[in-house]
């Protein structure tokens, strides 16, 4: 992989305070560094609702992307140098962009190796420059992170397939000693309920009495992890508090306990789950017998 090879040339041009961030945020670059290197001038990171991410890299004199060339972008996904590469100001993950491919890789500590989960890279090349996308998600669910652009050509490949970096021109954004661009994940938390149901049907005097609650997040693509569960319960028109409430596997349960005395009665309520603010609830009633 171009990447580990790439590691041990680069860590010099990192390193510095990092700069500060906005969503939908756009950084410039200086301007001709290096004669005949790749020009990176600036560039755009936004994302939607969902945590997808879009890196516009912009790099003026080079309208294709050719066999000698790659595009890097080192994330430091949870802005704490300590637990990254420290020779690449702390980053997690890293995305190397070559001719024909996108790649995602991860630091185990050791090194870069390539990422499980990388399945919403995507990319595109015009004669502007770079698209990446990449899932918030895929970025260790990351909500802010500091990151650094290598755009690079003259690499060559021997007859081994062994990368050579002798005659190779590099841009760095930001400059070598000015730190990090510093980007914040700003997503619209939207809470999707997959299953809800009650049990027993019918409710039984006497007896426990749940409604459970599936959802996923749109942040993650998956089901809510983490939250709270409220249950609201009445018998009769009178309260009934919950025995017992929990979030498990992306699924929230709320158990009530039956009165022996309540047949013929009607057990009223709702289920609530709040993650961060944003609440989903569904509202049952079943006879008791």
């Amino acid at each position: 992989m171009l990447l580990t090879a790439l590691v041990i040339g680069v860590p010099a041009a990192l390193g510095g305070s990092a700069r500060s961030s906005a969503n939908s945020q756009s950084w410039t670059d200086s301007l001709n560094e290096r004669a005949g290197a790749p020009d990176i001038t600036g560039g755009t990171v936004s994302n939607d609702d969902a945590g997808m991410l879009t890196f516009q890299i912009n790099i003026a004199n080079r309208p294709d992307l050719t066999p000698d060339m790659f595009v890097l972008i080192f994330l430091d996904t949870d802005k704490n140098p300590a637990t990254g590469d420290s020779s690449s100001f702390g980053a997690d993950y890293a995305i190397q962009l070559v001719a024909g491919s996108v790649d995602l890789f991860q630091w185990n500590g050791t090194d870069f190796v390539q990422a499980t989960s990388q399945s919403s890279l995507t990319y595109a090349y015009a004669p502007t420059g770079a698209t990446i996308h990449a899932s918030a998600a895929d970025l260790g669910k990351t909500k802010a992170f500091n990151f650094a652009v290598i755009v690079a050509s003259g690499v060559t490949v021997d007859a081994s397939g062994n990368a050579n970096f002798d005659n190779i021109l590099t841009d760095v954004a930001p400059d070598p000693g000015h730190g990090t661009f510093a980007y914040n994940v700003l997503t619209k938390l939207v809470l999707k309920a997959t299953a809800f149901s009650t049990a027993p049907k019918p409710a039984k005097a006497g007896k426990a009495f749940s409604a459970t609650l599936a959802a996923s997040e749109n942040d993650t693509a998956g089901p809510v992890q983490a939250g709270a569960v409220t249950c609201v319960a009445t018998v009769g028109g009178k309260r009934l508090a919950a025995a017992s409430h929990v979030l498990a596997n992306g699924v929230a349960t709320c158990v009530w306990r039956l009165p022996a005395t309540a047949k013929g009665q009607t057990i009223r309520g709702t289920i609530t789950l709040n993650v961060r603010g944003t609440k989903l609830t569904r509202a049952f009633s079943s006879k008791i017998s």
